[in-house]
C-alpha cells in the first residue's frame, strides 16, 4: 500500500476480551474512535523577572483516554458485548492490548485497561455501545 493519505476503511482496531486475554478483532462493530493521543508531562518553569511562564517536559508522558463506540452486539466470541463487558477492576491484574492499524501497516499497540462499557438504546434506532479505554504504556510502529 501507497504511503499517503487513508480513509477509514484501512483502520484495524482490535482489543483483548479480559485481561491478558485473546486479541479479538472488533473494526466491523465500530464507527467512532476518539484520538490515539500521547501528551508529554510539562513542569513550569518559570523564574522571577520572566513576563511569560515558561515549560518544561518532565521525562513522562500520558496516553489520553480512548472512546470507542459503535453497533452493540452480543455474538459470542467477538462481538462488542463479549469484549467489553467487564470493566477492569484488580489494581493487580493483567493489563488488555488495544491494536490499532492505521493505512499503511502504522500500528500503534498498548497496554492498559477497560474504564468503563456502556450499551445505549434509543427508540427508532439500532443499539449502540461505548467503551473507554485508558492506555498506559504504547508505541507506534
Amino acid at each position: 500500500m501507497a504511503a499517503g493519505k487513508h480513509g477509514s476503511s484501512e483502520i484495524t482496531i482490535a482489543y483483548d476480551d479480559a485481561p491478558g486475554g485473546t486479541l479479538r478483532t472488533i473494526t466491523a462493530f465500530v464507527l467512532q474512535m476518539g484520538a490515539v493521543k500521547i501528551t508529554a508531562g510539562m513542569q513550569a518553569n518559570t523564574p522571577f523577572g520572566a513576563t511569560v511562564e515558561g515549560m518544561l517536559p518532565t521525562g513522562v508522558s500520558k496516553i489520553d483516554q480512548i472512546t470507542i463506540h459503535g453497533y452493540w452486539d452480543d455474538t459470542a466470541v467477538s462481538g462488542p458485548h463479549v469484549v467489553f463487558i467487564a470493566p477492569d477492576t484488580n489494581p493487580q491484574g493483567a493489563t488488555r492490548t488495544l491494536q490499532i492499524v492505521f493505512g499503511n501497516a502504522r500500528t500503534w499497540s498498548s497496554e492498559g485497561f477497560l474504564v468503563s462499557y456502556a450499551v445505549l438504546g434509543k427508540a427508532g434506532n439500532l443499539t449502540e455501545f461505548e467503551a473507554v479505554l485508558q492506555q498506559n504504556s504504547g508505541a507506534w510502529s
